[in-house]
């Protein structure tokens, strides 16, 4: 009874409970001090620096984007301005009206290019039918032969055509060469028809493979018969005339009417495509330089929001914890009252009479006192407001700051206009 020490079993009760209270304190502190290291590693202000900048960095990024190809756009553009010139110069000396000049694409070349070589096997072939009966040769010596003379009808009836287009000059000595040309080509396939009808004459009157077919047709053209004898010959002269005058219509029509325009037009479309090609890659390198550079903006301020929100979240979470831990203390100094009250009872209960129970008995078991947390949030309150305010700020400098970028890029953009005027 007069005992001033815990028993072994108060000594087992307040060590069990005080393990389970140091470890909740050890606990509250390591979350609050990640919490806290989150909470300071937040702040907006580079975020609202970088954001304000935005109108002033894309300017510069847009000039650099601007001066790594001023040489080749000044360059294109003095090229467009000469080509422009020499269309303009030729115009006038032409008398030719600002319209556009006829040109033909390349899919449009290769297309006439096949007709006309299409025609020309057409031609050729039934040429040899008609002279294979008469050729030591046979079919293959009837088609050589037939292809050679469609072939030069189809090539001379072609260029003559391009060169009647003279007849379109303003010159006189060349609207003379022009008709003259036609007239060239359309006597050649005339005569060229009738030669094939005397081809389709003599050839069969050959009566010695070892006689020459030319030397027959040229007896036959001397001595004047008349070839159109049987609707063979007739059929031959008038497929190579219509296979001639349509290469003459083809190569008339095979570029602009007006000799030379096409192909001064063609230097002028072709100098103003590089020079509008180069300013479409400009302005598109702008376009996408100011949709990064917005949306860089937006996400800025959508990280601060998120950053602030973050911010709230832990001081929410630093007082859930305080709540916690601040619980836990109060049922381990609970539960070490009750245990002990009970043990206290249960030993009273068990005592001698003659054997009272100590005088401590009356005195409660305290836990030594341990280093609680920093859960106060006065700090992170001050904070909160700074960062609340940065937000703020960025949020108001959005709409200027977008009006900045738009107005540089409408300025730059500006810039790249052709001037249709003179190019």
């Amino acid at each position: 009874f007069n005992d001033t020490q815990l028993t072994d079993v108060e000594h087992q009760i307040r060590g069990t409970l005080g393990k389970k209270r140091e470890t909740t304190v050890k606990y509250g502190q390591q979350v609050i001090q990640q919490i806290q290291q989150r909470m300071d590693s937040i702040d907006i202000t580079a975020q609202k620096n970088q954001t304000l900048n935005q109108g002033k960095e894309f300017e510069h990024i847009a000039n650099q984007i601007l001066s790594a190809q001023d040489g080749r756009l000044a360059e294109a553009e003095r090229e467009a301005k000469s080509k422009k010139n020499l269309l303009d110069a030729f115009r006038i000396q032409n008398r030719l009206p600002d319209i556009e000049a006829e040109r033909i694409s390349s899919d449009g070349k290769l297309l006439k290019i096949a007709v006309l070589a299409t025609c020309c096997v057409v031609e050729g072939f039934v040429n040899a039918n008609f002279f294979a009966s008469g050729m030591a040769g046979g079919l293959v010596g009837g088609f050589l032969l037939a292809f050679t003379l469609s072939f030069a009808n189809i090539i001379v009836c072609f260029v003559a055509g391009q060169l009647y287009t003279n007849k379109n000059h303003v010159k006189v000595g060349r609207i003379l060469y022009g008709y003259l040309s036609g007239l060239i080509g359309l006597f050649f396939t005339i005569g060229l028809g009738i030669f094939v009808a005397y081809c389709r004459y003599a050839l069969p009157l050959m009566e010695d493979e070892a006689q020459s077919p030319l030397a027959l047709i040229l007896q036959s053209i001397q001595s004047h018969v008349i070839p159109f004898q049987d609707f063979e010959s007739c059929a031959l002269f008038a497929v190579t005339i219509i296979c001639g005058v349509f290469a003459i219509y083809e190569g008339y029509f095979y570029t602009d009417c007006y000799p030379g325009y096409a192909k001064v037009f063609s230097a002028y479309a072709k100098s103003q495509r590089r020079y509008t090609a180069l300013v479409a890659n400009l302005r598109k390198s702008l376009e996408n330089q100011k949709t990064q550079t917005l949306q860089i903006i937006d996400e800025s301020v959508k990280k601060a929001e998120a950053d602030v929100k973050a911010l709230k979240f832990n001081m929410g979470q630093k007082s859930i914890i305080k709540k916690r831990v601040t619980e836990t203390l109060v049922m381990a100094d609970e539960t070490l009252k009750a245990l002990t009250q009970y043990y206290r009872y249960e030993n009273r209960l068990k005592r001698p009479q003659n054997s009272p129970r100590p005088n401590y008995f009356d005195q409660p078991i305290e836990f030594p006192d341990l280093e609680m947390p920093d859960f106060t949030i006065d700090r992170d309150e001050a904070r909160l407001t700074t960062q609340e305010r940065l937000l703020s700020e960025m949020i108001e400098n959005i709409v200027p700051i977008r009006g900045q970028i738009l107005s540089s890029f409408n300025s730059k953009f500006d810039q790249l206009q052709p001037l249709q005027s003179s190019i």
